[in-house]
């Protein structure tokens, strides 16, 4: 009987044991399935401050590019953008982080591709994934081999497109990459010891992707083929650039606008002072009351080396208009009328909605320049009337009016 007795104590424990190792069991796939979430928590975590950390480079990168364009101490050279680094100083030394000088192979409208300026522009070595920031400048941005002419309505070379061929952006003025890891093909080895900043190399190729033009979207790839080192334009026509995450694309981008170089400009004072200047100089307005009335904007015989700021007034210039008034009669000018006018000049204000100056045909058209009255009334050689109004004094608040003159 005691035996049995024990044997009736014992009897419910059995279920209770299976009942810990269930609870044991499901514990453990618990925390295994925990460890599993964590890790892939972790991994993307890893990928966001990855993605972050590129993201700030560029900003980093893409501000101190342009702060540099705009603190030239003279009005006439602000907004024009750095060469690259090219891994060379000005006497064909190697060297890292110094914009460079001109060099064999620049020229006029010639985009540039290198890695970003870091010393110059006194912002340290900016990385992305241990990668310094390469850097890309429109032709007609730069400020060693000058564009003709240098406003407000200039347009960069570069556009950006994505995976699909879809145009992202257009005529920017440079682009700031950051390069992914190495992809097959590309070599970053150290060239010279002297880069013991950055390392590596100066062949945009090894960097900008992608490495062979078979793997090529829409046939394109990030750096300009057939130049040393795959860094020069071989002429003056938009490339485009691919903004893609695929196996063979991997660079991240950041864009310069036109607009992000002229609207820090114009709200320089000494900006709005060189038009005023400009216009109100004596000599210069003897000449234009001296000159015929021609072209499609009456300043075709208007000569620069007449104005006090030749260099402003050859990048300016696209934006003045003279006539001649039938007979001598006043016009309004910050509300007020002005005296008895003989010949109007107008400095027309940036363009606005509807206007477009992508080409010469455009720009020769008062249209996308003037809004009326001024637009109805002028004509050439002789105005259609003498209703002109417009302000003394160029407003970056409000860059599209128009600025006006009376020569008597």
């Amino acid at each position: 009987m005691k035996q049995l007795r024990n044997d009736r104590h014992r009897l419910p424990l059995r279920p209770q044991q299976s009942g810990i190792a269930l609870m044991a069991m499901l514990t453990l796939l618990t925390l295994l399935g925990l460890y599993v979430f964590v890790g892939q928590l972790s991994t993307t975590q890893f990928l966001t401050a990855r993605a972050l950390g590129a993201a700030d480079a560029l900003a980093q990168g893409r501000d101190a590019l342009i702060a540099d364009a705009i603190a030239q101490p003279s009005i006439s050279e602000a907004g024009y953008l750095r060469l690259p680094d090219l891994g060379v100083d000005g006497f064909g030394v190697a060297a890292e982080g110094g914009a460079s000088a001109n060099f064999a192979g620049n020229g006029q409208d010639r985009s540039v591709i290198g890695k970003l300026p870091w010393k110059t522009l006194t912002s340290g070595p900016l990385r992305s994934q241990g990668e310094c920031l390469w850097y890309v400048v429109a032709g007609r941005f730069q400020r060693v081999v000058k564009t003709a002419v240098f406003n407000w309505d200039t347009q960069g070379q570069i556009d950006v497109i994505d995976g699909n061929g879809a145009v992202v952006a257009s005529n920017l003025a440079a682009l700031v990459v950051a390069p992914g890891r190495s992809l097959g093909g590309q070599a970053r080895d150290l060239a010279d010891a002297v880069y013991s900043q950055c390392g590596g190399n100066y062949d945009a190729r090894n960097y900008l992707d992608t490495f062979d033009n078979t793997n090529a979207l829409s046939g394109e790839v990030n750096y300009f083929t057939g130049s040393t080192n795959n860094r020069v334009a071989s002429g003056n026509n938009n490339k485009r650039f691919v903004m893609a995450e695929t196996d063979f694309y991997n660079d991240r981008l950041v864009f310069i606008t036109a607009a992000d170089v002229f609207d820090p400009l114009i709200r320089r004072r000494d900006f709005s002072g060189e038009i005023t200047s400009w216009l109100d100089n004596a000599a210069f307005q003897a000449h234009l009351q001296a000159i015929a009335v021609t072209g499609s904007k009456g300043t075709d015989n208007l000569l620069c080396n007449q104005a006090p700021n030749p260099p402003f007034c050859t990048n300016w210039k696209e934006m003045l208009f003279l006539t001649q008034l039938p007979t001598p009669a006043p016009i309004s000018i910050d509300g007020a009328t002005s005296g008895n006018c003989s010949r109007v000049l107008i400095f027309a204000g940036r363009k606005g909605a509807g206007q477009s100056r992508n080409d010469g045909v455009e720009r020769a058209n008062k249209d996308n320049y003037l809004e009326n009255p001024n637009l109805a009334s002028f004509n050439v050689p002789t105005a259609a009337a003498a209703n002109f109004s417009g302000v003394s004094v160029f407003d970056y608040r409000t860059p599209a009016t128009d600025v006006v003159r009376c020569l008597p």
